[in-house]
């Protein structure tokens, strides 16, 4: 097993040769950034949330974190029905699989039990590309 000694998803002092140049982009879909009807459908989705679900969580990734309702309303084409089920179905899928539990060290001895790692190119668009390999994963093993 090879050891990396650097941070496994910086990129690469020089790229390959014809991948595109990478771009900083700004976040266009943030709350901050919509239109009064987008902001309306945004609180609407909120309030609904709030009074048919109580119980779930509130913060980041919760029930009240308008970045990711925008994002949800705008993969549903701005359906406030569709975008709160599907929300519902996120959140729930979050809590129950304890993504919030996620850290640092949780990632690092996963990484040592050498399940996956991450490749030492990138992909065509630039991205890093995580191999899993399934022969070392055992559900029972954390």
């Amino acid at each position: 097993m090879a050891l990396r000694f650097c941070h496994p998803l910086r990129l690469p002092s020089t790229l390959p040769r014809g991948s595109p140049k990478l771009a900083l982009r700004t976040l266009k879909c943030s709350a901050d950034n919509q239109t009064v009807d987008t902001r309306k459908l945004v609180v609407e989705v909120k309030q609904k949330l709030e009074l048919e679900h109580p119980y779930l969580p509130m913060g980041r990734n919760g029930r009240d974190d308008e970045d990711m309702i925008l994002w949800f309303l705008k993969d549903r084409k701005f359906s406030v029905e569709d975008a709160t089920a599907k929300l519902l179905k996120a959140i729930q899928w979050r809590k129950e699989f304890g993504v919030a539990e996620l850290s640092e060290e949780s990632v690092k001895n996963m990484y040592r039990t050498g399940k996956a790692y991450v490749h030492d190119f990138l992909d065509i668009n630039g991205r890093p590309v995580l191999v899993v390999v399934a022969s070392k994963h055992f559900p029972s093993v954390p």
